[in-house]
């Protein structure tokens, strides 16, 4: 078969971020049901300790015990791989430059995750999410070192110079897909995704069209898509919970789809 004839596929990575004790696994299972039905996994970035930083559904402030069993049995079956997502979700968290702080925030985080998952042993948490989109060049070094993925922003792994910035901020004004391949360094996978694409601030329908573009445009180039979403933005819009819903449809419908992590795209094929 001739290159130009292999069909296109596309890999799919859905990360919802703020993931704490108060989130409600009723709502999670109400937007990822589906997919966990049929056994497609999703990236769960967890804040490992309670902390008043992380956004959350309203009257949703009190602990939810039944959360980390729930978080435990999906991480088994294979249908979600757990992310350590900071330590208390506080701005400017991992901006800082000692790598002793920044080696103890690390090492807690993940201390504090084998706690409350302790069914998850043998399954280490293999990815890092920033709080905020943002962490210092010192602590993307030290979650290299120690062999994480990563997935933030371009901007805010590969730190452009003026005219890059300027690059930049044109093809968010453009509306370019904002989407990457993977970057390997030494054992870790470095995932750039620049667009949410499921936002209040943006209608239902223009939400779809964005993520149904991104999909086509992520197809075309053979990039993983990542789908980036906080579950707390989507139980204030039923439109925006249907939107989600269509979109998912119509990627469960496709057969060269396959929904995964950043653990497994990460893995040495």
């Amino acid at each position: 078969m001739r290159e130009d004839a292999i069909t296109p596929r596309l890999a799919v990575i859905i990360r919802d971020d703020d993931i704490s004790a108060c989130t409600r696994p009723d709502t999670l299972q109400a937007l990822y049901g589906g997919l966990w039905a049929q056994n497609n996994p999703v990236c769960l970035a967890v804040v490992p300790f309670l902390s008043e930083h992380v956004p959350r559904l309203v009257d949703c402030s009190d602990p939810d015990p039944s959360l980390w069993p729930f978080l435990c049995d999906l991480a088994a079956a294979g249908r979600a791989e757990i992310a350590l997502h900071g330590c208390r979700h506080a701005p400017g968290e991992w901006t800082g430059s000692d790598p002793v702080a920044l080696r103890r925030l690390l090492d807690d985080g993940l201390a504090r995750l084998e706690t409350l998952l302790p069914a998850t042993e043998g399954m280490p948490v293999r990815t890092f999410i920033p709080p905020h989109e943002h962490f210092s060049p010192a602590a993307r070094d030290l979650l290299i070192e120690r062999g994480l993925n990563i997935c933030t922003t371009s901007a805010n792994m590969f730190p452009p110079g003026r005219l890059g910035w300027l690059a930049y901020r044109l093809r968010l004004r453009l509306g370019r897909p904002g989407f990457y391949p993977a970057v390997r360094r030494g054992s870790s996978c470095l995932f750039a995704a620049d667009t949410y694409l499921f936002t209040p601030d943006t209608s239902p329908a223009a939400c779809l069209r964005r993520a149904q573009r991104a999909a086509g445009f992520c197809t075309r180039f053979g990039y993983p898509l990542v789908v980036v979403n906080h579950h707390w933005h989507f139980f204030d819009s039923a439109g925006l919970l249907a939107a989600w819903r269509e979109f998912v449809a119509a990627l469960t419908a496709r057969n060269d789809v396959t929904f995964t992590t950043f653990a497994a795209y990460a893995s040495p094929q």
